[in-house]
């Protein structure tokens, strides 16, 4: 998969879950998801969406706090999986 592809259905996937984020905004990779509004049941939205997106299951330890902060630390644990 493209570095191109995986951050466009990233994107999606946290659109979907955040529901302060306008659909006309622009989504900056290192934007605090729970400014835009993830709350707890949105961050188990994205785990889910995220592992069956990439067809990945992440460990214990990357259901953290800090991989879901932002689209980055998002990008960074998926990325972990797919190499």
């Amino acid at each position: 998969m493209s570095t191109e592809k995986l951050d466009t259905r990233l994107e999606d996937i946290v659109r979907e879950h955040c529901p302060d984020l306008e659909p006309h905004v622009a989504l900056d990779p290192d934007d605090n998801l729970a400014d835009l509004g993830l709350n707890s049941v949105g961050t188990i939205g994205i785990l889910v969406a995220v592992e069956e997106a990439f067809s990945v299951s992440l460990s214990d330890e990357d259901m953290s706090f800090e991989t879901f902060s932002s689209v980055s630390s998002l990008r960074r644990t998926v990325l972990k999986y797919l190499t």
